[in-house]
């Protein structure tokens, strides 16, 4: 599929981020309705809990529950559960939890799985009255363990509770010592509604159980001559069986395979009540390929494979990052001549008009073998220019995608591309491949390609979004992993999720459908990554304080990437992050200004970082967008969509404090290469840069056509020889 480009442009959003965001916001949805708790699809602040569903909105299925009479502990499949719902402190999760009598394997009995004052067990509310009790039995292993009960008010929140009868040295009334007790307490007349609270208040838990709660009519309190009538469970065989099997029909169209409801089934009958067990069945069904697919699933017993990191191979680490202003950068005032033989400051000038930069605002640089002995950065830059002047960072002049060499009387007939359009310059800028001669590929994937051939390993992250930069041809080279520009997502998946989700996503038969395993198998890949990455990078900070932009983030999420490289056991990294706003048709200096002065702090941090790592000479940063824009304004004081611009790469090993390639000797429509309103030709192609790309990180020059496979249209003075951009070719 991958050969023949049979590729479905939704498939392409199945990345890690997404695919947690989706089982998230699914998650939520059935736990607290329309929220955005966990990674919810709600719009408004989390106030939900685990029992609290949102006013917003809820799911709700087969409700039938009719109000609270007694407790068997049976459960809705009889085979150990609740009967009805019972919730935690402040709605929070509920710790009791329904086991076997450690007296009588055949009943099962409510105990706590962990003991602390806020880990209590609420009833739903129940109607009060005159000679109101509620009657148990208990059961404490030994003496004074702990158990309590007693009642709160239904009409308040369930923070609080008034014990009525202990297992402690308070009351001395409910021993057990070892054997069933029956006791009752009497609930206060003036409450119209109660809940009952039940907690084990003695550490270590294990030893206080409760059975057989039910309302009754009395008028003491006591644990002496109680009759604790046994109720009929109200559950049934197969309850959880027919819950799941009408889940089935309404969530997959009935495409739940045997296996899949045999395991929803016993964790519908091991989650508690009837709710939680519903609860816990619709969400284990929304991480199923039956749920996100319209396949027919043959599973297998056999897990699938989690990743892990290769062995380090002890070459020396490198990295490249591509950094990507979306939307057309301005750079023609970001390069700006400054002092030029042949007036070209004056041009500018003129050409630029509104939008020109004065020239005391600017930060000189000296340049050489250019029409200018010094250029003016943008004002924005001064951490920029002190990267330049300290050798770090260089220029590109005039560059650009093309596809061959072109002058102003043949561009439009030998450019094999739709020049001056966002979505086709930005593949064309990401693919740097014009003739498609490796389809559905980016440029760093297909150096990841190359190096993983020759026995490197390569790894590839992009920032928020899938690019095509990172792909490689399928079965090469590993897949890009995206990572949240805070770093890796948060996965809100309860133990009981986390425990069978695998086996719901095994690997599957040869005769199962194709989308249901990719599902599957990207669902495990997304949690086995992150999972993975989450341990590596959990302790790991950086030096210095990145902005709190999202672009900062992302930087200081990469810098915590390449931080991790022994680890991981990465001989090259590639990422990718992208910077929006530079489409700028209007108040371009104005919005200029702010963006610019983001990315200058955003990189002299990042290259402080890696100097911290001891890994700024293993590092390269590149800077890619869309396209220039015209230098001539337009009436908004902003400036249109254009051809060739500026753009800067920087590192420790970047041979820095130059601008190569040509900058324009006359950028009115009269130059050479000026189309009308100051739409340059490029004169430096995107294939120079990155063929010195793929040289510096060892690509060879016998497999350099696989990587830039367009360069060979190209003579000697559109190129710019590796060893002129890096100092250690």
């Amino acid at each position: 599929m991958g050969d023949a480009a049979l590729v479905a442009p939704e498939g392409t959003m199945l990345d890690m981020p997404k695919i947690i965001g989706i089982i998230n916001g699914l998650s939520s949805l059935v736990d607290f309705g329309l929220s955005n708790c966990e990674g919810g699809l709600g719009a408004l602040g989390c106030r939900e809990r685990t029992y609290l569903p949102s006013a917003e909105g809820i799911l709700e299925f087969n409700k039938t529950y009719a109000g609270f009479s007694f407790e068997t502990f049976e459960g809705p499949s009889l085979n150990g559960g609740f009967d009805n719902k019972w919730i935690g402190r402040s709605y929070n999760d509920n710790y009791a939890k329904a086991t076997v009598d450690p007296t009588d394997s055949a009943n099962h009995v409510m105990h706590f799985i962990s003991t602390s004052s806020s880990h209590l067990s609420y009833s739903e509310p129940i109607s009060g009255g005159d000679s109101v009790v509620v009657k148990f039995r208990y059961l404490g292993a030994g003496t004074r363990n702990g158990g309590c009960i007693g009642y709160v008010d239904g009409s308040l929140y369930p923070n609080t509770q008034t014990w009525a009868i202990c297992d402690d040295s308070n009351t001395g009334m409910m021993v057990s010592n070892g054997a069933w007790v029956s006791c009752q307490f009497v609930v206060p007349a003036e409450l119209a509604s109660f809940r009952i609270v039940v907690a084990d208040r003695r550490s270590p838990e294990e030893d206080a159980y409760f059975d057989d709660i039910q309302i009754g009519s009395g008028d003491t309190t006591t644990c002496t001559g109680v009759d604790v009538p046994l109720n009929t469970p109200p559950g049934q065989e197969g309850y959880s069986n027919a819950v799941v099997d009408r889940l089935s029909t309404l969530l997959t169209a009935g495409r739940l395979g045997s296996k899949a409801k045999s395991i929803i089934a016993d964790a519908f009958d091991s989650a508690g009540s009837a709710d939680d067990g519903l609860a816990l069945a619709q969400k284990l069904i929304i991480t199923t390929p039956e749920f996100h697919t319209t396949d027919i699933v043959e599973s297998t017993d056999i897990p699938r494979d989690q990743p892990s990191f290769p062995q380090p191979t002890g070459r020396p680490y490198r990295a490249v990052i591509n950094l990507f202003l979306s939307g057309g950068l301005d750079s023609f005032n970001m390069l700006v001549p400054h002092t030029c033989s042949n007036g070209l400051y004056d041009n500018y000038l003129d050409v630029r008009q509104q939008v020109a930069l004065p020239k005391d605002r600017l930060l000189p640089i000296d340049a050489t073998d250019q029409v200018c002995s010094s250029f003016g950065l943008h004002p924005a830059f001064q951490n920029i220019t002190q990267l330049y002047n300290d050798g770090d960072l260089l220029f590109f002049a005039n560059t650009g995608a093309m596809s061959q060499p072109v002058d102003k009387n043949n561009y439009s007939q030998l450019t094999n591309m739709q020049l001056f359009a966002h979505n086709h310059m930005q593949r064309e800028t990401r693919r740097v491949d014009p003739y498609d001669v490796n389809s559905g590929t980016g440029v760093l994937g297909r150096m990841m390609d190359v190096l993983t051939k020759r026995g490197y390993n390569t790894d590839s992250y992009s920032v928020e979004r899938q690019s095509v930069t990172l792909s490689g041809t399928p079965g090469v080279s590993g897949t890009q992993v995206i990572v949240s520009s805070s770093g890796l997502p948060t996965i809100y998946l309860d133990d009981d999720v986390a425990n069978n989700l695998p086996k719901l996503n095994n690997s599957t038969e040869l005769n199962s459908g194709i989308f249901a395993d990719s599902w599957s198998a990207s669902l495990m890949d997304s949690i086995g990554i992150n999972n993975l990455l989450s341990n590596e990078l959990e302790s790991v900070t950086t030096t210095y304080d990145f902005p709190d932009s999202r672009l900062g983030q992302g930087l200081a999420t990469i810098a915590r990437l390449i931080a991790t490289r022994v680890e991981r056991g990465a001989d090259v990294d590639t990422f990718y992050i992208q910077k929006g706003g530079f489409d700028t048709h209007s108040d371009v200096e104005e919005h200029l200004d702010e963006l610019l002065r983001d990315i200058n702090i955003g990189l002299a941090v990042f290259a402080e970082e890696m100097k911290a790592l001891n890994v700024w000479n293993n590092v390269t940063l590149i800077q890619t967008s869309d396209f220039a824009r015209t230098l001539n304004p337009n009436g908004n004081d902003g400036t249109d969509h254009a051809w060739g611009g500026n753009y800067m790469m920087m590192g420790g090993s970047v041979r820095g404090g130059q601008v190569l390639g040509r900058y324009p000797e006359d950028i009115t429509d009269d130059g050479q290469f000026a189309l009308k309103r100051g739409r340059m030709i490029p004169t430096t192609p995107w294939d120079t840069p990155f063929s010195g790309i793929a040289s510096w990180l060892g690509v060879d020059q016998n497999d350099m056509d696989e990587v830039c496979p367009n360069l060979h249209r190209f003579n000697s003075s559109y190129i710019i020889d590796a060893g002129d951009m890096f100092t250690d070719i």
